[in-house]
């Protein structure tokens, strides 16, 4: 069988830079980009505040009701607020906005880190959902935790069972029968009571 000199082709080789490039337009990157219901910032941290908190379970669970925040297994509560600053030119500072992430990620993003945040509006502060650190060229996680929402459905859940049961009429046969137990239990106790 004969191979034609034409059906060869000859393949390039691919050249490889060691080296990690990014690719940069001349411009400054977009400091706020509003992608559905959720804020991008690209920028700077200036500065950085961890809180730790001691919270028992019904105080976290009051917290992801009413202020949203997700609920932290654990008996403490993290909480880090940090100012991102645009990237500028010049001597006057860039626009900042302060981001607050739920989670222990102390030592995880330092002073000056170029950092990608993409967080949520809730009320007056913006809460981040997924923090990327372009520094260590990594996403940064939080510990696992049970996001607010689920506590709100099951909230909804109860109200709803609670509405059905007063609805079709069989609380008030439970509650009639509670009252008579509780009042012969009244009726008993005052017998055996000591005078």
């Amino acid at each position: 069988m004969a191979i034609r000199e034409d059906s060869l082709k000859v393949i390039e080789p691919v050249s490889y830079t060691p080296e990690l490039t990014r690719e940069y337009d001349g411009g400054t990157p977009e400091f706020e980009t509003r992608e559905g219901f959720n804020y991008v910032y690209r920028g700077t941290v200036t500065e950085i505040s961890s809180h730790v908190r001691y919270h028992n379970r019904f105080k976290k669970i009051v917290n992801a009701l009413l202020r949203g925040e997700p609920y932290q297994f654990g008996n403490t509560s993290h909480e880090t607020v940090f100012r991102i600053e645009g990237f500028h030119d010049g001597l006057v500072s860039g626009r900042k906005r302060d981001l607050i992430f739920y989670g222990d990620i102390e030592g995880r993003i330092n002073y000056g880190d170029d950092v990608i945040a993409i967080a949520r509006k809730l009320g007056d502060r913006y809460v981040v959902i997924r923090l990327y650190s372009n520094e260590t060229e990594s996403q940064i996680k939080a510990p696992p935790q049970i996001p607010a929402s689920l506590f709100w459905i099951l909230d909804l859940v109860v109200i709803f069972g609670i509405i059905c049961l007063i609805s079709s009429g069989v609380l008030f046969d439970i509650l009639v029968y509670a009252i008579l137990i509780v009042g012969f239990l009244i009726f008993l106790g005052g017998f055996f009571s000591k005078k």
